[in-house]
């Protein structure tokens, strides 16, 4: 017992002493930021919802809900937001899946004005299910645009083969998975179609009524497809093990983070690539803008300048739309906390890109988001454009020219003096495995992607916070601020607590220890 009472005494005043120190130190506050809400893209999801998770743990309250880029509008001009999120900027006759005039957007917004500003770049990809073939197909533009117009509808078609011609492809109808909802992504791949394939796009629109013959951002219905909402969703059904044969349209870190293969698109270099940040870096070379602070994706699509063989035709970015008044929702207690997420997100989130499935945001794009960020009501200072002060990993570098460059892509000259296989051959090499397996997943034609992170514990998806990242699955559809463990460069108040605790029972606990038997 008198040991017991001993140890208790011992305890009791090491308890105190631990106490009093514990309170002598600065103790985190709760946060006292607003809530700054966001609606849009599911095409930048991943990503921004990584980074509302980045900032969130530093005392920021950033929510994002990624409901698709025409409700994200709809929610910023009904005064539901703070921001939005869209590939496509408000438009003064926006139309349905026929072509009718149902709104004018631009009138809506009217009473918010606002501002276009880049926040992510990436490549539309096309995700696809063929069990039994671990080769990444290519396509042609053409290809592609019949794969989702109904002009292609068996996997071993003439003009899939010619492109593949060391792959015995399957017997196998294709099942075409598009957007059922109002999509950026959707309006990216119909420019992207209405562009360079236009005869293909033309008699498309011819079949499904849709006049005028536009891109669109509800996609319109055809037979034997599948209508999915938001790109989670598109891919999900891909990736769905009943649905072999299936092909959808979604940014690449959809597909990435449930480990499918996505085709590589003939550029207009000829050469086929993959939607790898590098790729896309230099496709995106080609993007100019508009006066309104818009977009104009042209040079993209056939981009010829330096390194044009690794250009990934399908390349775009997205926008965030930001006030530029106190209109509500909007305050400028809201504008710090906003502009420091934005800030964030173009500097050193950027940093994630590669590993998300992105591309970093070039340097004229983060320079036209700051201007946008000098607009919004209460911004933070905004910091010059160098290294020092935005962590963006190609600021101040001649990137992504100046970057270590991946094995050259496969040219179509190439691959058309290649021999198809004989009818004994077979391209099976995963034994007829569920490309959703991780042995399915094989590496890009175009190589390694040099932006990539190189850990190998981390797999791909929604980021936690802490660098790695965390497959991506249904749970994109949540609305819940995000709030997880900080990184390795913050240290959280029970760390703390531990730590000074030992060092407390190190430092103080021999001296009480004597005293006391004293």
């Amino acid at each position: 017992m008198d040991l017991l009472r001993k140890g208790g005494a011992l305890f009791g005043a090491f308890a105190l002493v631990a106490a009093s120190m514990m309170f002598a130190l600065p103790v985190p506050a709760a946060s006292a930021s607003v809530q700054v809400n966001g609606a849009g893209s599911t095409w930048v999801a991943i990503a921004l919802q990584a980074w509302a998770a980045d900032v969130n743990a530093r005392g920021l309250n950033i929510n994002f809900n990624p409901v698709g880029s025409t409700s994200g509008r709809v929610f910023y001009y009904t005064d539901q937001v703070d921001f939005a999120a869209s590939e496509i900027p408000f438009t003064p006759a926006y139309r349905d899946s026929t072509g009718t005039v149902i709104t004018n957007e631009v009138q809506l917004a009217q009473h918010r004005p606002y501002a276009y500003m880049p926040d992510v770049a990436g490549g539309t990809s096309f995700m696809y299910h063929l069990n039994g073939i671990n080769q990444q197909l290519n396509l042609t533009p053409d290809a592609v645009a019949k794969l989702f117009t109904g002009v292609i509808t068996n996997w071993d078609d003439p003009e899939i083969a010619k492109s593949n011609p060391g792959i015995k492809l399957p017997n196998l109808a294709v099942r075409p998975v598009v957007r059922s909802d109002g999509s950026g992504t959707s309006a990216q791949f119909t420019a992207f179609m209405a562009s360079q394939t236009p005869s293909v796009y033309q008699a498309f629109c011819k079949k499904v009524n849709l006049n005028p013959c536009l891109p669109t951002s509800l996609y319109p219905e055809l037979p034997g497809q599948y209508a999915e909402v938001g790109s989670d969703g598109v891919a999900n059904t891909v990736a769905a093990t009943y649905e072999d044969g299936a092909i959808g349209y979604v940014e690449y870190g959809y597909a990435k983070a449930r480990g499918f293969p996505v085709a590589s698109v003939l550029n207009h270099a000829g050469y086929y690539t993959q939607p790898t940040s590098f790729d896309v870096a230099v496709a995106l070379q080609g993007a100019t803008f508009n006066s309104d602070g818009t977009q104009n994706l042209q040079g993209v699509y056939t981009f010829d300048g330096t390194d044009a063989q690794y250009a990934y035709p399908v390349s775009s970015y997205s926008y965030l739309i930001v006030p530029t008044t106190t209109a509500a929702p909007m305050t400028t207690a809201k504008g710090g906390p906003m502009s420091e997420f934005i800030i964030y997100a173009v500097c050193a989130g950027q940093q994630k890109s590669a590993q998300l499935g992105y591309s970093p945001l070039p340097q004229n794009l983060v320079k036209q988001a700051f201007a946008a960020v000098a607009k919004i009501p209460g911004h933070e200072a905004i910091p010059p454009l160098d290294q020092a002060h935005c962590a963006n990993p190609v600021i101040g570098q001649n990137w992504p020219l100046g970057a270590v460059k991946p094995p050259a892509p496969p040219s179509a000259k190439t691959i058309a003096a290649e021999k198809p296989p004989t009818d004994g051959q077979t391209s099976n090499q995963g034994g007829g495995s569920s490309p959703g397996a991780s042995s399915q997943t094989t590496a890009p034609s175009t190589g390694a992607d040099p932006g990539a992170s190189t850990d190998p514990g981390a797999s791909t998806g929604t980021g936690n916070g802490s660098g790695n990242v965390q497959v991506v699955g249904t749970q994109l559809a949540a609305a819940q601020p995000i709030a997880i463990p900080r990184g390795s460069d913050d240290v959280t108040p029970i760390i703390i607590a531990i730590v000074v605790l030992l060092f407390l029972a190190i430092v103080f606990a021999p001296p009480a220890l004597a005293i006391y038997l004293a």
